[in-house]
């Protein structure tokens, strides 16, 4: 039923996750063929070979290579999925962790991302994963730079490093449908894998002249300039590319310094020949850089802001201001696609553009000088102000009807830009006014976050803004961040009863503190005081403090109420709808205490009369919908009702194969449905749904408890069946 309907999907879906890029457009193979060799070395029928290794000097075309050779992979063989991890954006190594496991589930929301991984690995009987990792050598040089330095931020770059190879060599000495495809400026040994290195050499003449027919330009050089050009260049496909690319009439840069005074003429092709292969790059670039006009030099520098991929559109609704107009910014990312200096990739009607990595960086080093500081500033103010806005209006709609899976996708497309506002607040690169902004947002969106994130990197958003709050003297602020990570604790517990006693030790200093900030500022409206008393009130009640508990849960139902009852506060509390969610969730919160106490009535009761109507209207199929469908099926089996309790298990279950697919949570589901079938006496039934928890349960990190009360309620459920007999 529900489960084949799911896995029928998982393969196009997980396409969808993976972060790897389209093929390059000029891409050439070399007259070695190394691209036959890679596709050769990982097809998942070779078991001699765990991986490939490819290295080379920059812009040599490493990264090209390997991806054109991961997409012929996964077009060749449908089972093939493909993670693809940049690591010179991997600043620990649950970073590293978390980027995997959002390209390889539909939740990434998991407590121990690395554990998660290594168990989905080895229960994949389906799937054959390629972990690409490009850009090796920025974890390595992390790792050698931090030596001997012995800062905190140090210590975790170095663990980073160190916990990425034994991580890799870890998952190769499992069982798994798995192989590695890294790239890397350095050679890296890795001693546990059997792995295959191919090094790339420079572009002869013939290689060169078959790059420079893929982007028309063969016909516009002779043989003997493309000689000499093939000379300056090294054979670096990027220079080569890039140099051509850079000159407007197209004509070509020999020809273009041959009508050029003679000093300049032979300054440029001594420079160009002379410099170090390892420069050559630098002076290229510089080059391209100068031809540009003032206007697209700083264009092309504001872009380097941005991490990933975008649109003309984005580029200039995040870049146009009163001196720079979206068509002229529009006209610009043209130019620079132009010149090679920004990447097009191709998504079926949409242009994408990004930036290769030896170029992005040169332009960020180059944007740090002082004569762009102000220019820069104020593209980093574009960018904050752009990216707090897309916060607010992502969790509208991670809050809207039907359209939770669509805020997921977009803000995982936008992430890393996210995250660079944390970073912006820890380097000092920010103004007061903007990262007050950002808390706030940050705060406003706390429950999507906490819903959608993994929890180290949760954690390490809100400890680093509360520890800005401290240093501003911020208090108001300093609560909402601790309110934000305590719901991070008891959203994270799956408890039938809504919340077990080790959520709420963590939970509670979180709380509490904010709770005595919030009292002492005499603080009483507002989400992250609603939020704070009522998921204190469930902690308190959980605690035994029934009546403390339960009053701080009603006092939250006040100010829930009010902020419904008054639009003006609708927008500065995440709008009309995000208003009227968040009581029904206060309402369930009401419900949750009830349930401590085993009034399974009054609970089925609020949920059925409060919560669930606005959950109907406002949300339809959601997370949170599925979480109130899964509480009450439990509150009915309580009860005895367990035709009822067998309903609304199945509606919860249909949400979370549908929206989270394999997930703790479903697990949940499928455990909750096998009882409420073993209590109606539909005991193959109940089978069925408890063997695919154990199934799932493979695959997902979870706690022990739930793996051995599956196995227990199985053995009962078949002693059953054969007493039937």
């Amino acid at each position: 039923m529900a489960m084949i309907y799911l896995s029928s999907k998982l393969a196009i879906e997980f396409l969808g996750l993976s972060k790897l890029r389209d093929n390059f457009p000029h891409f050439v193979n070399r007259k070695t063929d190394e691209l036959s060799l890679i596709v050769k070395y990982l097809d998942p029928e070779n078991k001699k070979c765990q991986g490939v290794f490819i290295d080379g000097a920059p812009g040599i075309g490493k990264t090209i290579l390997a991806t054109e050779a991961a997409n012929k992979l996964r077009r060749d063989n449908r089972h093939v999925l493909v993670a693809y991890i940049d690591c010179k954006d991997i600043k620990s190594f649950e970073s590293f962790a978390e980027t995997v496991i959002e390209q390889i589930c539909r939740s990434s929301s998991v407590n121990d991302p690395a554990a998660e991984i290594k168990k989905r690995l080895e229960a994949s009987k389906d799937y054959f994963y390629i972990l690409f990792l490009g850009n090796f050598e920025y974890i390595i040089e992390d790792n050698h730079n931090q030596q001997n330095q012995p800062s905190t931020a140090a210590a975790s770059s170095r663990d980073c490093g160190e916990r990425v190879v034994r991580f890799i060599g870890e998952i190769a000495g499992r069982p798994t449908n798995s192989k590695f495809l890294v790239t890397s400026r350095e050679r890296v040994f890795f001693p546990t894998l059997a792995m295959k290195t191919i090094h790339l050499n420079p572009f002869d003449e013939d290689e060169s002249f078959k790059l420079l027919q893929n982007v028309r330009f063969a016909d516009k050089i002779s043989v003997e300039q493309l000689k000499e050009l093939c000379k300056i260049s090294s054979g670096i496909p990027l220079v080569l590319h890039t140099l051509f690319s850079s000159q407007e009439d197209l004509i070509g840069p020999l020809e273009y310094f041959e009508k050029a005074p003679l000093k300049e003429r032979t300054h440029f092709l001594q420079e160009m020949k002379t410099v170090p292969k390892e420069h050559k790059i630098q002076v290229c670039l510089d080059l391209c850089f100068q031809r540009l006009t003032p206007q697209v030099q700083l264009t092309l520098l504001s872009l380097c802001l941005y991490r990933g991929l975008f649109t003309q559109d984005k580029a200039a609704k995040i870049f146009c201001s009163p001196d720079l107009s979206e068509h002229n910014l529009r006209a610009n990312v043209l130019k620079l696609e132009r010149c090679n200096l920004l990447h097009l990739q191709k998504f079926k009607d949409t242009s994408k553009y990004t930036f290769h990595t030896v170029i992005r960086e040169y332009f960020k080093d180059k944007a740090n000088e002082e004569r762009y500081r102000e220019e820069i500033q104020h593209a980093r103010g574009l960018l904050i102000d752009y990216l707090i806005s897309f916060l607010k209006e992502n969790f509208k709609v991670f809050l809207g009807k039907n359209s939770v899976k669509s805020a997921i996708e977009e803000f995982s497309a936008e992430k890393e830009n996210v995250m660079q506002l944390v970073e912006w607040i820890d380097k000092g690169e920010m103004d007061e006014e903007r990262i007050k902004k950002c808390i706030d947002v940050f705060n406003v969106a706390g429950e999507m976050l906490a819903k959608i994130m993994a929890k180290y990197n949760y954690k390490n958003v809100y400890d680093s803004l509360a520890k800005k709050c401290k240093e501003m003297e911020d208090q108001r602020r300093l609560a909402e961040c601790r309110t934000s990570l305590g719901i991070k604790e008891i959203f994270n517990c799956i408890c039938a009863t809504g919340l077990c006693h080790k959520a709420v030790e963590r939970a509670r200093p979180h709380l509490e503190e904010a709770h005595r900030i919030q009292t002492h500022l005499q603080v009483n409206k507002g989400n992250s005081r609603a939020q704070c008393l009522a998921k204190l009130g469930r902690c308190l009640v959980r605690r035994s403090d029934t009546e403390g508990g339960k009053a701080m849960i009603e006092e939250a139902i006040r100010i829930r109420e009010a902020a419904v009852q008054t639009p003006y506060d609708h927008e500065e509390e995440g709008g009309e709808n995000v208003c009227y969610v968040m009581l029904g969730a206060t309402y369930n919160d009401k419900a949750v205490a009830h349930s401590f106490e085993n009034h399974h009535r009054e609970a089925v009761n609020i949920r059925k009369n409060q919560v669930m109507p606005i959950y109907r209207e406002r949300l339809e199929d959601h997370p949170f919908t599925a979480t109130i469908l899964n509480n009450m099926s439990n509150n009915h089996r309580d009860l005895g009702e367990y035709e009822t309790a067998e309903e609304y298990a199945k509606q919860a279950l249909r949400i979370r194969l549908e929206l989270l697919a394999d997930h703790r949570a479903t697990t949940k589901s499928l455990f909750d449905l096998g009882m409420a079938l073993k209590a109606n006496k539909k005991f193959r039934e109940a089978r069925y749904f408890l063997e695919q928890c154990k199934a799932m349960l493979e695959k997902v990190v979870n706690d022990n408890a739930l793996e051995e009360k599956t196995e227990e309620e199985l053995r009962d459920v078949n002693r059953l069946l054969e007493m039937e007999q």
